[in-house]
C-alpha cells in the first residue's frame, strides 16, 4: 500500500477500535454490537471478524486490497451510558449517510470517550432514592412509610456505588455490603414498614433481570460465550443479593428476635397515586443507566406501555410468561417504531422498559426465601427468572422482526 493508503486504513482502524471499545464501555449486547460493527467495516471497506468476550473483543481487520490482517484485542470495564451510546449512534449514522468526514468521526469519537459520565454521582444517589421511593409503592405495593423509608435506603445504596466505583478494593464486596445494611435497616423497621416493599426497591438498580435477559437474547442469537457468562453471572449475582438481605436480616434477628420476619404489609396507597409515580419512577431508571434529560420522554412511554399491559393484562392473564411476553412486545414495539420517527436507538428506552419488567426479583426473593428456608420449592428461583427472561426476549425479537422483518441495513441500529 502507498503511504496516504495505509494512513487512510490507519484512520479506518481506529475508528473501529474506538466504536469497539464505546459500544462495550457504554452497555450494547453483544449480538447488536456484532451487527454495528460488521456494517461499520463494510462502510469503511474492511474486511473484518469480531469475536467477543463478556468484556473483550478480539478484532481481525484487513484491507480489500490486501490479504494481510491486523488482530487487536479491545478491552473495556462493562457499564451502562445511554447519553453516550445515543451520541455514537448519531455520529456513526452521520458517517454511513456521508454527512461527515471520516476525520471528523474520528474527532467526534475521541471527544465522546473523554468526556466526563452522562450523569454526576449526586444525579445517581437522587436517582437511587427516587426510584427506591417510587418503586416501593408502584412495584411492589408498598405503604407511604415503606416508600420513604426505602427511598433513604436506596441513596445509602446509590453513595455506596458511587464510592465502589473510586475505591476499586470496596467495589468486590459492594453489592454483599449494600444488601446487609439494606436487610439490617429493613429489619429493624418492620414493626413500621413491610420488609419485602423496603428492602427489594431500595436495591431495584443491582438486581440482575436485565443482564439476564440480555444474556437470552444473546444466547438466541447464537453468541453462546458472552450469554452463557452473563447468564451465570446473573445467577450467582442474585445469591450475592439474597445472601446479603439474609445476613443483614439474621444480624438483627441475633439482638431482637421478637420482631416479626415480614413486618406490617398489605397496606397499599390507592392506585391512583401511581400516575404521578410512574414518571419519577422512569426517569430514575433511566438515569441509573446513565441517559439524558433528551431521552427521558421516549423512555416514560415506553416503560408505560409495558407497564399498562402488564398492570391490566395481568388481571386477566394469570400465567406470568404471557403477561411478560406480550409486555416485552409492546415495550419493543414502541422502542422500534420510535426509531423511524426520531432516530434514536432502541436501546435507550428498552432498557427502561424491559427493567420494569425485570425477574431479579423473583430470583432475590427466592433466594431469601429459600435461606430462611421458609419454602424449599423457592430453590427454582434461577429457573423461573430464565423462564421470564427467554419470554422477555422472545417478545423483544417478535417487535424487532415486525417493523425491521429484514434488519437495518443502512444505518447503525443499536437495540437490544
Amino acid at each position: 500500500m502507498t503511504p496516504s493508503t495505509n494512513l487512510i486504513f490507519d484512520k479506518k482502524k481506529k475508528l473501529i477500535l474506538l466504536l469497539a471499545r464505546a459500544l462495550l464501555k457504554y452497555g450494547c449486547p453483544c449480538h447488536r454490537m456484532d451487527d454495528s460493527l460488521q456494517l461499520s467495516a463494510k462502510m469503511l471497506s474492511l474486511n473484518a471478524t469480531f469475536t467477543f468476550l463478556s468484556d473483550s473483543i478480539l478484532i481481525s481487520i484487513s484491507s480489500k486490497d490486501t490479504d494481510e490482517p491486523y488482530t487487536m484485542m479491545v478491552k473495556a470495564a462493562n457499564g451502562f451510558d445511554n447519553g453516550k451510546i445515543v451520541r455514537v449512534n448519531r455520529i456513526m449514522n452521520q458517517f454511513h449517510k456521508d454527512k461527515c468526514t471520516l476525520d471528523t468521526c474520528l474527532e467526534t469519537l475521541q471527544e465522546i470517550t473523554r468526556d466526563p459520565p452522562t450523569v454526576s454521582a449526586w444525579q445517581m444517589i437522587v436517582a437511587f432514592g427516587a426510584l427506591g421511593f417510587s418503586a416501593s409503592i408502584i412495584m411492589f405495593q408498598g405503604s407511604w412509610i415503606d416508600g420513604a423509608l426505602s427511598a433513604v435506603l436506596g441513596s445509602i445504596v446509590g453513595a455506596l456505588a458511587v464510592l465502589a466505583g473510586n475505591i476499586t478494593i470496596y467495589g468486590r464486596v459492594f453489592e454483599v455490603s449494600a444488601c446487609i445494611i439494606v436487610g439490617f435497616t429493613a429489619r429493624a423497621m418492620n414493626d413500621y414498614a413491610c420488609f419485602t416493599s423496603v428492602a427489594i426497591p431500595s436495591i431495584l438498580v443491582l438486581l440482575p433481570g436485565y443482564g439476564m435477559t440480555m444474556a437470552m437474547m444473546e444466547l438466541s442469537s447464537h453468541h453462546i460465550p458472552t450469554g452463557t457468562i452473563r447468564l451465570v453471572y446473573a445467577i450467582i449475582y442474585t445469591l450475592m443479593l439474597g445472601y446479603g438481605l439474609q445476613m443483614g436480616s439474621s444480624l438483627y434477628g441475633s439482638i431482637n428476635s421478637s420482631g416479626a420476619d415480614d413486618g406490617l404489609c398489605n397496606r397499599s396507597v390507592n392506585p391512583w397515586f401511581y400516575i404521578p409515580l410512574f414518571p419519577m419512577m422512569s426517569i430514575s431508571i433511566g438515569v441509573s443507566f446513565g441517559s439524558s434529560p433528551k431521552e427521558w420522554p421516549s423512555q416514560i412511554f415506553c416503560a408505560a406501555s409495558g407497564f399498562c399491559v402488564t398492570y391490566f393484562l395481568g388481571k386477566v392473564v394469570p400465567d406470568s410468561q404471557i403477561v411478560g411476553s406480550i409486555a416485552a412486545f409492546a415495550t419493543a414495539l414502541y422502542a422500534n417504531l420510535a426509531l423511524k420517527v426520531t432516530g434514536e436507538p432502541p436501546l435507550s428506552p428498552l432498557c427502561v422498559g424491559v427493567t420494569f419488567l425485570v425477574p431479579g426479583s423473583i430470583g432475590v426473593r427466592g433466594v431469601y426465601a429459600l435461606l430462611h428456608q421458609e419454602d424449599l420449592a423457592q430453590a427454582i428461583f434461577a429457573l423461573r427468572m430464565i423462564m421470564i427472561a427467554m419470554g422477555l426476549s422472545v417478545g423483544i425479537f417478535a417487535a424487532s422482526m415486525i417493523i425491521y422483518p429484514s434488519g437495518k441495513t443502512k444505518s447503525l441500529y443499536i437495540s437490544f
